[in-house]
C-alpha cells in the first residue's frame, strides 16, 4: 500500500500545530518537505519524504558557553571558507 506523502505532512503538521509548537516549512531537497522547529534548548529537522517515509535529526543545546569570546572564536575558525 503506497503512502501519500501529503498525508504523511499534513498529520505531522496537525500534530505540531495542536501542540502548539511554532514550525517553518520548507523544500530545500527534491524528494522531501521539511519541518524546521525550534523548542528551548533544541532544533529539529523534520523531513517528508515522496515515499511517505519521515526523517528526523535532533539538534540539543550543550547549554551556555563559559567563554562566549571563545565559542565564537571556535565557530569562525572552524567553519570560515
Amino acid at each position: 500500500m503506497k503512502v501519500n506523502m501529503f498525508d504523511v505532512f499534513k498529520t505531522v503538521k496537525e500534530r505540531l500545530d495542536t501542540a502548539n509548537i511554532y514550525y517553518d516549512t520548507k523544500s530545500y531537497l527534491d524528494d522531501a518537505f521539511s519541518f524546521l522547529v525550534h523548542v528551548p534548548g533544541e532544533y529539529w529537522e523534520i523531513d517528508v519524504r515522496e515515499d511517505g517515509s519521515v526523517d528526523v535529526e535532533v539538534f540539543r543545546s550543550e547549554g551556555m558557553a563559559l567563554d562566549p569570546w571563545a565559542a565564537i572564536e571556535q565557530l569562525v575558525e572552524d567553519h570560515q571558507s
